[in-house]
Order: C-alpha cells, then sequence, then structure tokens
C-alpha cells in the first residue's frame, strides 16, 4: 500500500500519489506481481478525487512501474527485476552531483530541463529491451567481452546518427562516455589549447559554460537571437581556439540557427584554426519542420556531443563524441575503447537502436509534446498576449516567454517567485549579468492546468490596467503598485 511522501508544495497531487508508490516499489514495500488498491478504493483512502488517482495509475504504467493484468486489475509490473529497478528508480538528479570535478558547480536545476518529462518517458520500451536482453543471458562485463560490447554499440550509435542525423562516419570515430559532462570535460582536457581562448552561448548549457571556463583562459559570450549565436562581433585577433554552439537545438531558447548563422560560424572557426564544438542534444526534438543537418559533415575541425540523456532522460545518460579522422590523433594516447565501462546500460541502448524501438520512442514523444506545445501557446496568445511575448524557439521541452516589463524588474521577479514560475534558472545561465535585463520563464510542454494556474496569478498580481485608469492631465502617482 503507497504511503505519503511529503514533497514540493507545487507538486499537483498525482505527482506525490506517483512519488510515493516509486518509493514504495524501490524500498520493496511494494513488490513486483504483487496487486494494487483499485482507484476507488485509492481515490477514498486518500480523500482525493477518482480523476487524481487515475492520472496517477496512468503515469506509472507509462513509466512502466504498473501493469494492467486480464481482468482488469493493476499490479507491479513483474518484468521489474532488480537491475531494471536500479534504472527505473533511479533519482532524478543532476548528473552534476555525482561527478567530483562539479560539486562546486552552481548549475544543478539546468538538467531538469534538458530531459523530457515522466509523462513521455519511454518506459515500456526500456523495460521490453531490458527483458530482452536479459532473456538472452548476460554476457561478463569486463575481459575480452568488454571491448565486444563496446564495438557493438559504437555501431549501433553510428548507424543511429546516419540514419536519423545524415552524418557521414564509422565507428571508429565514436567515443562513449556515462554522462554528457564526462564528454564535455574530455573535449576540454585534450582539445582545449592553453592560454586560448573560447566563445559559447550566452545564455546557454551551463555546465558548458563551466566545462569550457575551466580549460580556457578567456571566455566570451554568443548572444542569442531568433536566428540562433550571434558571431558578428567576435573579433579574428581575439584568441578563441573553441567555438561552441548547439545549432539545432539551443538551451533554454529553443530557437535552431539560420543557415546565415551556420555559415559565418563556419567561416570564422575556419579562419581562426578553432575547433567547433557543435552540441547536437535533443536535435530531434524539434516541431513542425525536420531537424537541420550537422555541423559536422560541413567543416572539417568540428566535434560533435550527443546525449541519449536527452530522449531516454534518468533511464539512460551515456553519451557520445563524434570525432574526425584527423582530429582522432589527439587521442591516440587514450584507451578509446574503455571511456565507458559496458554494464547492462550498454546492452539495452544497442538493443533500442537495432530494433528501431529508439526511433519510434522519439517520434512517439515529439508528437506527444508538440500537442501539449500547441494547446500550451493556443492558451497564451489567446489569454496572455498582454503579458507574456512568445519566444520564436521550436525545439526542446519547454517554451521560453518573456515578461512584457510593464512594471520596474524587480516587482516582476517577485511576483514570479510568489507564482511558483520558473525564472532563476534562465537568470544564471547568462555570462554577464548587464545582458540579462529581461525577466524570461521556463514554461514546461506537459503539465498544462497547473502551467495556467499558475500564470493565471501572474497576471493577477501584474495587470496593467491600474497603470492607466489616472483622468487626462492628471499627475502620476508618486509610486506605482508592486513597485520597490
Amino acid at each position: 500500500m503507497a504511503r505519503k511522501t511529503v514533497m514540493a508544495p507545487q507538486a499537483p497531487l498525482y505527482k506525490q500519489l506517483e512519488q510515493s508508490f516509486v518509493e514504495d516499489i524501490r524500498c520493496g514495500r511494494l513488490k513486483p506481481g504483487e496487486s494494487v488498491p483499485s482507484t476507488y478504493s485509492l481515490a477514498e483512502q486518500f480523500g482525493i478525487s477518482r480523476v487524481t488517482a487515475v492520472r496517477c495509475y496512468e503515469q506509472l504504467k507509462a513509466r512502466g512501474f504498473l501493469t494492467a493484468k486480464r481482468g482488469g486489475t493493476t499490479i507491479v509490473n513483474p518484468a521489474l527485476t532488480a537491475a531494471a529497478l536500479s534504472f527505473q528508480c533511479a533519482p532524478d538528479v543532476s548528473p552534476i552531483t555525482a561527478v567530483s570535478e562539479y560539486d562546486n558547480c552552481s548549475v544543478a536545476l539546468a538538467p531538469r530541463f534538458q530531459q523530457p518529462p515522466a509523462e513521455v518517458l519511454p518506459g515500456k520500451a526500456w523495460l521490453k529491451a531490458m527483458s530482452a536482453v536479459i532473456d538472452e543471458g548476460l554476457p561478463e562485463f569486463c575481459g575480452p567481452d568488454a571491448h565486444r560490447l563496446t564495438m557493438r554499440l559504437k555501431l549501433a550509435v553510428t548507424t543511429f546518427l546516419i540514419r536519423s542525423r545524415g552524418m557521414s562516419l564509422y565507428p571508429r570515430n565514436i567515443l562513449l562516455f556515462d554522462s554528457k559532462y564526462d564528454a564535455l570535460a574530455f573535449v576540454g582536457r585534450n582539445f582545449a589549447e592553453s592560454g586560448s581562448g573560447a566563445a559559447v552561448e550566452s545564455p546557454g548549457d551551463p555546465l558548458l559554460h563551466e566545462v569550457i571556463r575551466r580549460h580556457s583562459s578567456q571566455l566570451f559570450g554568443l548572444p542569442v537571437d531568433r536566428e540562433g549565436a550571434v558571431i558578428e562581433h567576435l573579433e579574428s585577433g581575439s584568441g578563441v581556439k573553441i567555438v561552441a554552439v548547439s545549432p539545432s537545438a539551443h538551451f533554454p531558447s529553443g530557437v535552431v540557427l539560420s543557415e546565415r548563422r551556420r555559415q559565418q560560424v563556419a567561416r570564422f572557426a575556419g579562419h581562426n584554426d578553432a575547433l567547433l564544438l557543435e552540441d547536437d542534444t535533443a536535435a530531434l526534438i524539434r516541431y513542425g519542420k525536420q531537424p537541420e543537418p550537422c555541423l559536422f559533415n560541413k567543416f572539417k575541425n568540428a566535434i560533435q556531443v550527443g546525449s541519449f540523456g536527452a530522449y531516454l532522460g534518468p533511464l539512460c545518460r551515456i553519451s557520445y563524441l563524434v570525432v574526425p579522422d584527423r582530429l582522432l590523433e589527439r587521442v591516440q594516447g587514450c584507451a578509446r575503447e574503455t571511456f565507458s565501462q559496458p554494464r547492462l546500460e550498454t546492452l539495452v541502448l544497442s538493443h533500442l537502436i537495432e530494433t528501431g524501438a529508439l526511433d519510434l520512442a522519439i517520434f512517439k514523444m515529439r508528437a506527444q509534446l508538440d500537442r501539449s506545445r500547441q494547446q500550451l501557446l493556443s492558451r497564451l496568445q489567446l489569454d496572455f498576449k498582454g503579458l507574456l511575448a512568445i519566444g520564436a524557439g521550436s525545439t526542446g521541452f519547454v517554451q521560453m516567454v518573456r515578461v512584457h516589463s510593464n512594471f520596474p524588474r524587480e516587482a516582476i521577479c517577485a511576483a514570479v517567485d510568489t507564482c511558483g514560475l520558473i525564472s532563476n534558472t534562465v537568470r544564471n545561465f547568462y555570462l554577464e549579468q548587464r545582458e540579462n535585463s529581461r525577466v524570461e520563464l521556463l514554461l514546461p510542454l506537459c503539465d498544462y492546468e497547473s502551467t495556467i494556474e499558475k500564470l493565471s496569478a501572474l497576471k493577477q498580481q501584474l495587470d496593467p490596467a491600474p497603470l492607466s485608469v489616472a483622468p487626462l492631465f492628471s499627475p502620476l502617482p508618486l509610486s506605482l503598485p508592486f513597485s520597490s
């Protein structure tokens, strides 16, 4: 029987109940195959509506924790072996906390918005692949089998990138890592030149900022507009030797780098003999159009970084670098086969790619998120047009909006924090505080009702109507509402 779990006050009831079930399954209070209460009993026990109970069970089924038995009974998924639980119940914590090198990094909130929400995670596909792998018999994850398992995943990743991104590469160009952050740190250690500078998007991925900052003498911020990163202001003699951009899915704005800007980025990197670091994370989560081609195919000094965590979330954080042949010479001294130690996760990911299940999961995820995005945009344009300016982004798991500056910025920030909306995670992504004179919000594409409720509360607090009720030619008031 699920127990109540204390969560953040902003968490919806069905989320609180869902987390309590996950905790009971993880701790063994609910075992695989055991029946759970009916939605009627659950609603009566906790004093909630049956709609809330049904939604909780639907989310747990989508994540693979529960399954429906013939006859209508809901049970804990019998396929939840101990190995499966180690992945399914992995805490939703940033990988930063697991890597000692980044323990002092104050960007722990960022990965929360760089991976799919629990509602769209392909939990069933992951469990099905895991069961198939276990049924085949698990090999030894060390010794002679380690090389074979690594090469199998490299071949699968190569096939996936050729099929989904149109890249021209071979398995030897793939370097595997346990997380995206390990991959970025590897680039910093092996490709950043001593005393050189680096250019990164601002705002952008905060951990990318941190990694590049550690290995470069000076960091240059690239502003981001509707066309993506602005490269024009960088001078040829600035000493920039790494240009890091996310052309297919900028975070957090979701904009896509235009063709004009792509040419400018490649031209600058070529003229200055700089390394072009292409962050291709979440490139396949684009709405309305096909993903843009990779820069890797067009520029000889381009390295691409990607992560399956962008599509599988906490189920699998395996990441990769795509390094061209001419740059592999720099890492010849490293054991390129052992960047990521093979384990059960390696086999499951290989199986997902080889069977086409990952492509199907990404397609379903994109379709579901697109429907949620259209619903959210329609409501924003209908009821919040006078309050918010909608960003031009068309990728990612959140929608960025900007609050109109009808009131002092301090008053807007105070109201935003009061309503429980997310703004701090964006403000901290700017390299220079003076660049962020705007108040920007990140709206999750899922959890529509909660988002609209918070925006309605914000609108009520920041209603600009009182500003225009003074009679014509009357003196202005000494102070405006909510002003400091």
